[in-house]
């Protein structure tokens, strides 16, 4: 322990106050995953420069300790988090989450950003320009940071514009000898010490436009061929496809992150979005295929959301869309934490239920109104499966069109919804994906142990949408919740299973099914301490990370120095 603790003292020169972290109770936020994940850390670092980030680095690799590199701490799959203690040498958590900051470039064709910027800040950034992101809704309503997108190859739900890609970056890098190079493959130059480089990037002293710095891809630029090719045999996208693992894209925290360089593209106009609603999955799955091979432009967004996800999330995530409605996505990160700062408060009375706060959140959720427009409502009540098509107003008549054509003589349904009701319905699915942590807190549920995540890429020929399963598997869960970006044939699907159940056992037969169906995953949420990384993927983490320094143990591999 003397060795772990000697540490402590040396990032005491460098960090102060509240920028390093000791005590349980401190670290709690940060050591356990936003769904799961969970584990023991020394100390928990905080830098709010670019240059402390550097230093502190610097601490960690002479002391060799485990980086575990932490920007919002929104992961799914718990690889931003410790998992467990079996680590064999000590963990220090770095979280990146202070160092924002987002430049723009090229007439704001191109930007650089920091690793604690989110989405929503870029949104924001970008707005004046008339430009986006690649990536704006989804997990940016909780607060996920840019560059922790791109190294998890993270998807979003826009179609256009595939998952989370840069060859561009600048990143601090452990040698095989265990020494600490800053990287810079940014395309600009910064200068040839990392203390130059940081300082240049900082003050935004460098030049761009030239020919030399735009070569090579930062973005998905083929993604629209891949997803119209419906008769491919394989995905669309998925986690470790080497097709787009460069550098620090895909690199799931294998590396420390200083910057990444990004493509921005044009705000489209006014929007039109369309809700659909089947009982027969079958149609949905055959009006994918006809969008995509006959509508001259792609849609923004095809959403999918299940009667029971619809359920649990106005049931038990209300307070989340409302929060979103209301206050607006870049509330909610501090509100997560105050959140976590009162559960904090509740643990330490000692006398008090730990799921208090989740209980008090659940008594508003049961006591108000659902806050979703009528037809959207009707709809629930009527059909199992929900689609929403989201495309430039432009645009709608075609596609409106061509869903009159599809459904004639079907059973499905659909209407052109107004600006309410195009907000409800993204509202809602915004809230899918943190229902099933809702219901489990509120439950007393641990979701370590009952809580199921399947992220999923399906073959873009596959004739069926949701996850069947067996009997004897249905028979082992409490509650379901499905959800997905339909288009690109993605599926999150959720299991709460019941007191008693095996998840080792369920979770290795369920993935037995997706093999079978020829499914790849993880989707988009990288393979965190849940999937094993193909072998493939563990190469590039080794090459990248040939110690084992950072974030050992992700995808399954070994937690051991070297590799061993």
């Amino acid at each position: 322990m003397e060795k772990g603790v000697a540490i402590i003292p040396q990032l005491q020169q460098i960090l102060t106050g509240d920028q390093l972290l000791t005590s349980e109770n401190d670290k709690a936020y940060y050591t356990k995953g936003f769904r799961v994940g969970q584990g023991q850390a020394l100390a928990v670092a905080i830098p709010d420069s670019l240059l402390q980030l550097w230093q502190v680095l610097k601490l960690c690799v002479a002391a060799d300790k485990i980086i575990l590199m932490q920007a919002s701490n929104t992961g799914v799959t718990g690889g931003s988090t410790p998992d467990g203690n079996n680590y064999d040498r000590d963990v220090v958590i770095v979280s990146t989450r202070r160092i924002k900051g987002v430049q723009i470039i090229d007439n704001a064709q191109q930007v650089i950003a920091f690793p604690g910027s989110t989405l929503t800040e870029l949104e924001k950034a970008l707005l004046p320009h008339h430009k986006e992101p690649h990536s704006v809704i989804g997990s940016s309503c909780i607060g996920a940071s840019v560059i922790g997108g791109v190294c998890n190859n993270s998807g979003g739900s826009l179609i256009r514009r595939g998952p989370a890609f840069t060859e561009k970056s600048l990143f601090a890098q452990i040698n095989n000898d265990g020494s600490l190079s800053l990287v810079n493959h940014l395309g600009v130059f910064l200068g040839n010490t990392p203390e130059e480089m940081i300082a240049r990037l900082e003050n935004q002293d460098y030049t761009t436009g030239t020919a030399p710095d735009w070569e090579g891809k930062i973005w998905a630029d083929d993604y629209a061929e891949v997803i119209r090719d419906v008769d491919a045999n394989s995905p669309t996208r998925f986690n470790g496809n080497a097709q787009y693992l460069h550098d620090s894209s895909g690199s799931a925290g294998k590396v420390a992150v200083f910057a990444v360089r990004l493509s921005t593209f044009d705000k489209g106009d006014r929007t039109q979005t369309f809700y659909i609603g089947t009982n027969d999955e079958q149609e949905l799955v055959g009006l994918r295929r006809y969008l995509l091979q006959n509508l001259q432009e792609l849609p923004q967004q095809a959403e999918y959301i299940h009667r029971n996800a619809f359920d649990l999330t106005v049931r038990y995530s209300k307070h989340v869309y409302w929060a979103i409605d209301r206050l607006g996505p870049e509330a909610l990160p501090s509100l997560m934490a105050g959140k976590a700062k009162w559960d904090l408060r509740v643990k330490k009375a000692g006398f008090l239920p730990l799921n208090l706060v989740d209980k008090v959140l659940q008594g508003v959720n049961n006591l108000t109104p659902k806050r979703v427009s009528k037809r959207i409502l009707d709809y629930r009540d009527q059909f199992e499966h929900h689609l929403m098509i989201k495309t430039e107003a432009r645009h709608a008549p075609e596609l409106q069109l061509m869903l009159t054509s599809f459904f004639a003589g079907k059973s499905g349904q659909f209407f052109a919804c107004d600006s309410r009701e195009e907000k409800d319905a993204f509202l809602v699915r915004f809230g899918v994906g943190g229902c099933t942590v809702s219901y489990c807190d509120y439950m007393g549920i641990d979701t370590n142990q009952r809580l199921m995540a399947f992220d999923v890429a399906l073959r873009r020929n596959d004739d069926q949408w949701r996850i069947v399963l067996p009997a004897h598997l249905q028979a082992q869960v409490l509650e379901d919740s499905c959800c997905g970006h339909f288009f690109c044939f993605v599926n999150h699907q959720d299991y709460i299973l019941k007191p008693g159940v095996d998840p080792v056992t369920f979770k290795h037969e369920v993935l037995e099914y997706l093999d079978r169906r020829g499914a790849k995953y993880p989707a988009e949420h990288n393979v965190g301490h849940l999937y094993s990384a193909s072998g493939e993927y563990e190469q590039h983490m080794r090459e990248l990370d040939p110690t084992n320094s950072y974030n050992p143990g992700i995808g399954k591999t070994s937690r051991k120095k070297y590799w061993r």
